[in-house]
């Protein structure tokens, strides 16, 4: 039942986090990308602030700035979780933004789903765990529906370029949810990782000089709002909710399913369409995300 509840949660922030894509694609045509990370960021806090206080007081009569964190331990554990994932989840929205500046919808998400083939790496790179040479086929394979999605190595713009560097960012960022979740309260731990996030683009808005326009960002308003509070209060929060209970390689599986989400989205409300050459790029690409958490195949014993 708790695997059952982690996939249902992860498929729910999967189908939020698809439909973002057209959210995204709208509010930076309005929106500096720095600007509209930061303000997504913003929201998703203060969203995940209410409830959490609202949580507080259905279960205790009064909010509290710990919650279940009781002990030093804990609150230790929170607060470096909060850290590691709002620096993190700072640079890899950033780049996901501009990112959609330059790029389609469709692309954006198929690029984005390369994490689930480089999580199980980064995982034997940095942790040590168990791979094979299947993976690196299936590494080999994404590589490939990438080339044929962008149409070769000379035609990537510098919009997949951005979204590359974000898959590579979002990988570390599932690593580092799977460190942290088990023990946490999620809502909390996501709370304070937007915070950071906050911060962080915050400052990165007044050291580029974003321009700030109020019509601009009224227009950008029902943009930010999805982007704010559906897509990260609510979608990341359940996608840590998710990974109390799922292993982050059958959590990335199922997170794959963004990328057919945010292209379905593109074409419903942006009316984006894609080549007989970028429909095969897009399926190799979901090919090798599925064949990269199958387990290798075991040898034959010897007759």
């Amino acid at each position: 039942m708790k695997k059952l509840r982690g996939s249902a949660a992860m498929i729910a922030a999967t189908i939020l986090w698809g439909a973002s894509f057209s959210a995204q694609s709208r509010g930076v045509r309005l929106v500096d990308p720095m600007l509209f990370t930061a303000l997504r960021s913003i929201l998703g806090a203060l969203a995940l602030a209410a409830i959490v206080a609202f949580s507080d007081i259905l279960r205790k009569g009064r909010a509290s700035l710990w919650g279940d964190a009781e002990t030093p331990e804990a609150r230790k554990k929170l607060i470096a979780g909060g850290v590691w994932c709002g620096v993190i989840l700072a640079f890899a929205g950033t780049l996901q933004q501009y990112g959609m500046k330059y790029t389609t919808t469709a692309k954006a998400g198929f690029l984005t789903a390369l994490y689930i083939v480089i999580v199980p790496i980064f995982g034997m790179l940095f942790f040590r765990r168990r791979t094979s040479g299947f993976l690196w086929f299936a590494a080999l394979l994404a590589l490939t529906g990438a080339y044929l999605l962008c149409g070769g190595v000379g035609a990537v713009g510098k919009g997949e370029w951005f979204v590359i560097g974000c898959a590579f960012v979002f990988s570390m960022h599932i690593l580092v949810i799977d460190r942290y979740a088990p023990g946490c309260d999620c809502v909390r731990l996501s709370c304070l990782q937007f915070a950071v996030a906050s911060v962080l683009n915050l400052v990165g808005t007044a050291v580029i000089r974003a321009p700030w326009e109020v019509k601009a960002l009224a227009d950008a308003l029902p943009y930010l709002l999805y982007a704010g509070i559906a897509s990260s209060a609510v979608a990341f929060t359940l996608q840590m909710v998710a990974q109390k209970y799922l292993h982050p390689v059958a959590a990335s599986l199922l997170m794959s399913l963004e990328s057919v989400f945010a292209a379905l989205g593109g074409w419903i409300f942006l009316r984006e369409t894609l080549s007989g050459r970028e429909l095969a790029g897009c399926a190799v690409i979901l090919t090798a995300a599925i064949l990269a958490q199958l387990p290798p195949p075991r040898r034959l014993p010897a007759a």
